[in-house]
């Protein structure tokens, strides 16, 4: 088997940690996973995620926590601003002992439902947003250390929950396989990818890897490559002014351009020429429905 691993996550050098207020105009960031704790609450607008199968829609004021090692995706079509907080392993490690027998289980999808000890955790995340926006002085690190570890409090004694360690066992067996799978594809989305190499990446026949995958990962294997080249053209739409008919042939599709703009309504809501018109106009969507 050769040795693929889970998505890499590039820390900011002063925090070690990872946390942004971004603002979109749509994207989508197909099913991966990765080591560190995720979380996502919208400020503006709303989002789309799944966390192991399970879809739920974040509008303004929601979060999500998202556990490490948990297969999940992120997107929205329509105008977004949201914060970002990544939270590496080896912190978690470092400061919660039975982090490895524990998940946090923390959704909130609507302002309206924040009550009580979510209400606490959301009032956290703003003030960590709002200091993530203003100028840094001489006390950012301080400040930021302090929000991290007040949410981390937060979601441990309020959230967490004990797991079975034989269950979570099978589990990182099972993700780390599909780890394996999963950044082969993103190494080589734009070249041909069957069904049988990505078997053999795990040494399962053919028959079995298809009924694995699907179960996992709640889709085919082949609609996994189709999302991923989306991704990366829908990246090169967005910021490159290049041909539309080359960003397709040059992230795996070839000459299937029907089977791309389909796929392209489907995830955006318009097509790919009506996405860029959008954009030079500063306009937030072509369908947020």
């Amino acid at each position: 088997m050769e040795n693929y691993n889970h998505e890499q996550i590039h820390y900011e050098t002063e925090t070690g940690m990872r946390c942004d207020v971004h603002s979109t105009h749509g994207f989508f960031v197909a099913k991966h996973w990765h080591n560190s704790l995720e979380i996502i609450m919208v400020i503006d607008g709303n989002m789309d995620i799944s966390i192991s199968g399970r879809n739920i829609r974040l509008e303004s004021g929601g979060l999500a926590v998202i556990n490490s090692r948990t297969i999940h995706s992120t997107g929205c079509r329509s105008s977004c601003r949201y914060l970002l907080l990544q939270i590496p392993y080896e912190v978690l490690k470092k400061n919660i002992p039975d982090i490895e027998m524990i998940t946090i289980r923390c959704v909130c999808p609507v302002k309206s439902m924040r009550k009580g000890h979510v209400e606490e955790t959301a009032h956290t995340l703003e003030k960590l947003a709002a200091l993530y926006e203003s100028p840094r002085d001489g006390g950012y690190l301080l400040m930021f250390n302090s929000l991290v570890y007040e949410l981390l409090y937060h979601l441990v004694i309020h959230f967490k929950v004990v797991i079975d360690p034989a269950l979570k066992k099978q589990s990182d067996k099972n993700v780390q396989r599909l780890g394996v799978v999963l950044q082969y594809v993103r190494q080589h989305y734009n070249e041909s990818i069957s069904l049988e190499d990505a078997a053999r990446l795990v040494a399962f026949n053919r028959e079995y890897f298809s009924r694995f995958f699907k179960k996992y990962m709640g889709i085919t294997f082949m609609d996994y490559v189709f999302a991923i080249r989306l991704e990366y053209a829908y990246n090169d739409i967005i910021n490159t002014d290049y041909p539309i008919v080359d960003i397709i042939e040059n992230n795996g599709f070839g000459k299937n351009y029907k089977l791309f703009l389909r796929k392209f309504r489907e995830q955006y809501g318009c097509s790919p020429g009506e996405k860029r018109k959008q954009l030079a106009e500063n306009q937030p969507s072509c369908n947020s429905n």
